[in-house]
């Protein structure tokens, strides 16, 4: 099977996490992971592929879809283990993972939503009947002829 195009390029999420990463380095070949890894998730969330029938993707990407796969990406190539604290010598910091791993935020998952297809859901259904005149004698007529069912 061919793999999918990722969402975003090497070359954005180095600009977003406004570091160098050189071509062809080890770092390119783990951001080009991440940014796989971050695509699946937001293709998983919009339910969207954004890849023709070509096996390309389309162009052009919608804004949302590529700022949140570097959002993504960018977690995950910074802090692959989900560290909560850190620190040198006696300076310690700590700060707000929400999980290990790749995930997306609860902002970002309302990004997505408006890409995600109309679903078949819950709805109401009526279950009362137009007017059927009134009762003859308390029994309600039926379409059957000699036959009336009482009316309570």
């Amino acid at each position: 099977m061919a793999e999918t195009p990722a969402l975003a390029g090497v070359s954005e999420l180095s600009d977003w996490l406004g570091e160098p990463i050189t071509d062809g380095s080890a770092e390119a070949k783990r951001a080009a992971m991440c940014l796989r890894a971050a695509s699946v998730l937001v293709r998983k969330e919009s339910g969207r592929t954004w890849v023709g029938e070509d096996g390309k993707l389309v162009d052009p990407l919608p804004d949302d879809a590529v700022m949140v796969t570097l959002y993504c990406a960018g977690r995950i190539f910074e802090n692959r283990e989900g560290q909560t604290r850190g620190g040198v010598d006696e300076y310690q910091e700590g700060w707000k993972v929400d999980e290990a791993g790749a995930y997306l935020t609860a902002s970002e998952k309302r990004q997505l939503t408006q890409f995600k297809p109309a679903r078949l859901g819950l709805a109401t259904i009526g279950t009362t009947r137009g007017n059927i005149g009134t009762a003859a004698g308390g029994r309600v007529p039926t379409g059957t002829p000699g036959v009336e069912i009482p009316w309570y």
